[in-house]
């Protein structure tokens, strides 16, 4: 066991963040089996399990038998789920929705929202914490149980900072949305691009836990991507790791959103298919068209899932065309799993042209689809990162959530010893 070095505060929060995320592993655990897991004393293991059931984070089980031996029955720790929660927000392209889940991870309630002017930063910002603020009192929570926020958007974000860099689809430049949005409700918020959520929320809590090397695919309008390497994110420099749909591919002088000719985007992606059926009108895309191109997405998407031949040839043309750059990359990257996910995932004609590309160039990809998993919804992922954040991490803030009376008790928490 690895020794920690630092403040007695920070130790705490360390421990504390180890006990809870050994928990997370297992559907219910006793203190003596934590002890083992973590390295900690059992006198240590109590005390941090003691303050973690004053807060209302955890509760006591059933009693679980010893495997062998005489002694008492190991009584079982879990996560509460009825007391405590995350909100997680997805803004993105044309679904936009919040979800109120509980320390488990489980949605309790969904709320879709509208915006009056998706382009105007600082109006959708104080839409959001308005309908946040109605949410809040509609499930008839306190606001002091609500551990924080995960925000998920498309664009180059900066996650320390909490800062959307650029979104070119929205038309918004270094909007402090962490910020601001923590301002107007007074909770602790985490934003991270949308693609990085649904990666992480999916190999930690969903079909990839335990997947150390993955690469993700979001087909919407645009393409974007995510890529986790032995277990870590890559994020590159300035935050811009992911920009697959900026990849130059071909010479068809088709201009992209970013400005660039020949980008993937106009080639595999929805704005792509939209063009070859003559919906849309190139580049791919521009702030003032994305409520339009998003419904006749939604239009394109019914009808390749009602059999309409033209729209399904069209979908297999861009799927072929991703599924040529998939190969390269698989080849160079080697991940353990290739995550396809998006609306556009949806269309089955688009997967079956992934992997005809894929066998024409010999590979055989560790592919998942919406054809073969389901996969969390984008404000679910937000949730999950919401708790990755402010409970399994050293940020909960465990103090907040103490009744008066357990406070005082604790003289770890009132800080009148250290550990």
């Amino acid at each position: 066991m690895v020794k920690l070095a630092g403040s007695p505060e920070s130790l705490r929060r360390q421990n504390r963040t180890n006990v809870l995320n050994c928990i997370l592993n297992h559907e219910a655990i006793d203190r003596t089996q934590l002890a083992v897991e973590t390295g900690l004393t059992t006198t240590a293991i109590t005390r941090i399990t003691r303050e973690l059931i004053d807060a209302g984070i955890l509760e006591t089980g059933e009693k679980a038998p010893l495997k062998s031996g005489p002694g008492r029955n190991r009584t079982q720790l879990t996560f509460t789920d009825d007391n405590t929660f995350v909100i997680g927000i997805n803004f993105a392209a044309w679904e936009r929705q919040m979800v109120l889940a509980n320390l488990k991870g489980e949605a309790i309630a969904y709320r879709p929202f509208e915006l009056s002017n998706p382009q105007d930063s600082a109006q959708t910002l104080e839409e959001i914490s308005h309908t946040v603020n109605t949410f809040i009192v509609e499930q008839k929570i306190k606001r002091n149980r609500i551990l924080g926020v995960g925000f998920a958007i498309a664009g180059i974000v900066n996650s320390t900072a909490g800062r959307l860099e650029s979104s070119p689809y929205l038309g918004w430049h270094d909007v402090e949305i962490g910020k601001i949005l923590s301002d107007k409700l007074g909770l602790q918020v985490a934003v991270e691009n949308l693609n990085n959520i649904i990666a992480m929320a999916e190999t930690r809590y969903g079909c990839c836990a335990n997947k150390k090397d993955m690469m993700l695919i979001r087909v919407g309008p645009g393409l974007g991507g995510s890529f986790l390497f032995d277990g870590k994110l890559a994020r590159g420099d300035k935050f811009q790791a992911g920009q697959v749909g900026h990849i130059p591919v071909a010479d068809n002088h088709i201009l992209c959103a970013c400005g660039q000719k020949g980008c993937l985007n106009t080639i595999a992606s929805g704005w792509s298919i939209l063009a070859d059926l003559n919906l849309s009108i190139p580049p791919a895309s521009s702030p003032g068209r994305l409520v339009d191109d998003g419904l006749l997405l939604e239009d394109v998407i019914g009808r390749a899932q009602n059999g309409d031949e033209v729209v399904t040839a069209a979908a297999f043309r861009a799927g072929s065309a991703l599924g040529d750059m998939l190969t390269a990359l698989y080849k160079a990257l080697a991940p353990e799993v290739v995550l396809v996910v998006g609306p556009i995932a949806e269309i089955g004609s688009y997967i079956d042209g992934i992997q005809s590309a894929a066998s024409n160039n010999k590979i055989t990809l560790p592919l998942f689809t919406p054809n073969d998993q389901k996969f969390k919804s984008v404000a679910s992922s937000a949730a999950l990162h919401g708790l990755s954040e402010f409970l399994f991490s050293p940020r909960l803030r465990l103090a907040e959530l103490m009744p008066v009376s357990a406070t005082l008790d604790h003289p770890y928490l009132s800080g009148e010893i250290n550990p």
